[in-house]
């Protein structure tokens, strides 16, 4: 039942009125069936109390409600399938409309084809994260879950500087990074372009120096291979790790999973880039709803798959 078991899960952490979780249990089915964050399209599916009524509880529900987003974090988690330790993957999504910039820095844990969000900061800004926004998320995330909980984390080119590496070293955090590919490295007192270590390699043939290399004054081991991207130009892959691994882009290549997390809420699903929402305190809670319904979604396709299982196409991948 579907309203039981999202009831019950919300019942075990939140210290809210019952009225209110049963709210917001409505909201996150009618998420689900209407596939849009839009308030008036949801007070039409919340339930058969009048429209406008609806729709004022919504508003009121975003505008003057206080979240402990530590409590949605633990929710998140407790649905969460995912034995222990973890791969955690780290990458930003943002949208633009209007004028304005929707910019999340979000912390997710690997799944089966794709990522569970688990921790998410609101960059007021355009472009990348920066050092401390990082490292002020990772240590929320050890806070509540413990380092012992993390296998390691997997991030891609924007998730690189000196201060960031180090810390990630000395926590210490497996981590799988890839880096651009001309960053300035240094091998043997030699300085050159990270590229020219895997410049001779046959296309799609995977190279890993068992030495480590020098980059941004932090030493890192390099695995790298040579591919033809989406623009049929030659581009290289280089994944930084602080310790050797055969398995780096086996590992790496997951980081993907997350692409898929982002495409769920946005276009594939919950069209999160329909809302016209200014306010970041109102967008974070609104996030918050759709990461909860997303992985209460990710359950139900599990269980379904389990008593049916999903057809294999002719280009064997999953219907």
């Amino acid at each position: 039942d579907k309203n039981t078991g999202i009831d019950l899960h919300l019942q075990a952490h939140l210290p809210w009125h019952k009225a209110r979780i049963k709210f917001l249990e409505l909201l996150i089915i009618s998420l689900v069936r209407t596939r849009t964050v839009v308030y008036s399209i949801n007070a039409v599916s919340l339930n058969d109390r009048a429209i406008c009524s609806n729709l004022r509880r919504i508003q009121r529900f975003f505008s003057a409600f206080v979240i402990d987003y530590d409590i949605i974090a633990k929710i998140l988690m407790s649905l969460n399938p995912v034995k222990r330790p973890y791969k955690l993957s780290l990458d930003r999504t943002n949208w633009k409309f209007a004028g304005i910039n929707y910019n999340i820095l979000c912390l997710t844990i690997v799944a089966d084809g794709v990522s569970l969000p688990i921790l998410w900061t609101m960059l007021d800004k355009r472009g990348n994260s920066n050092q401390d926004e990082r490292k002020l998320l990772i240590m929320r995330y050890i806070r509540l879950f413990g380092l012992a909980s993390i296998e390691c984390l997997i991030a891609d080119r924007e998730f690189i500087g000196q201060e960031w590496i180090e810390f990630l070293s000395t926590q210490p955090i497996k981590f799988y990074i890839r880096i651009r590919e001309n960053l300035i490295v240094n091998q043997k007192g030699q300085v050159l372009k990270a590229f020219w270590l895997f410049n001779n390699l046959p296309l799609n043939q995977i190279r890993s120096l068992d030495k480590p290399i020098k980059i941004n004054g932090q030493w890192v081991y390099l695995t790298g291979m040579k591919v033809i991207n989406s623009k049929n130009l030659v581009e290289y892959v280089i994944v930084a790790t602080y310790h050797f691994d055969h398995q780096t882009m086996k590992i790496y290549a997951q980081r993907w999973t997350i692409e898929c997390f982002f495409k769920a809420i946005k276009s594939a699903g919950f069209n999160i880039e329909n809302t016209h929402l200014t306010d970041q305190k109102r967008l974070q809670k609104l996030f918050a709803v759709v990461c909860i319904a997303f992985i209460w979604v990710y359950l139900v396709g599990q269980y379904q798959n389990q008593i049916k299982k999903i057809p294999i196409l002719k280009h064997q991948r999953k219907a």
